[in-house]
């Protein structure tokens, strides 16, 4: 009677792993790498989360610096746009980029991408009530292997298992003694 009990959880632990990797989105510190690109006296860089973006939502951060001095502004307004450069046209946006809980310095906007290839993504930023050329970023979206994520499940459930087995093992050890401990 207990099994399909187990095989039932098992399935809605399953399920609700899938559901969570498929909604969660990598942010706060996990861009690593920025790329960057020089506009009049300023540094603008732009990184992703994943690093390689994959089908789905993807957490975008940017930083406007200055060159010379090599000070990140807080107070930029940056406009975030993505275009699809495929044979079927789609427009993202205009989305205005929020600052960063964590670090104001960043500004951060979750945009979802439904469509493999390469995406233009457009930022329009207003330094000091100064608005500079838009910079253009180049963004390629591919498929997620799937591979990964079934390799994660079973190795989960595989662990799974073994504590299943483990614990079962420690249960009937401690009933055996308590068993013989009531015996004397």
């Amino acid at each position: 009677m207990p099994w399909p009990r187990a095989i039932i959880l098992a399935l809605l632990l399953t399920s609700g792993l899938y559901l969570q990797s498929v909604t969660l989105v990598e942010a706060n510190g996990s861009i690593r790498s920025y790329e960057k690109k020089v506009i009049e006296k300023y540094v603008i860089g732009l990184g992703t989360a994943p690093p390689s973006p994959t089908i789905g939502v993807t957490h975008f951060a940017a930083f406007v610096e200055d060159k010379e001095i090599g000070v990140k502004y807080m107070d930029a307004e940056i406009d975030f746009t993505a275009v699809f450069s495929g044979l079927s046209p789609q427009e993202i946006g205009p989305y205005q980029m929020t600052n960063s809980l964590m670090d104001p310095m960043y500004y951060e906007v979750d945009i979802p991408l439904n469509k493999e290839g390469i995406w233009l993504v457009t930022l329009v930023i207003t330094v000091e009530q100064e608005t500079l050329s838009p910079v253009v970023y180049e963004v390629v979206v591919i498929k997620q292997n799937p591979i990964v994520p079934i390799l994660v499940v079973g190795t989960l459930l595989f662990f799974l298992g073994i504590l299943t087995l483990s614990l079962r093992a420690w249960v009937k050890e401690y009933r055996k003694k308590r068993k013989t401990r009531n015996n004397k």
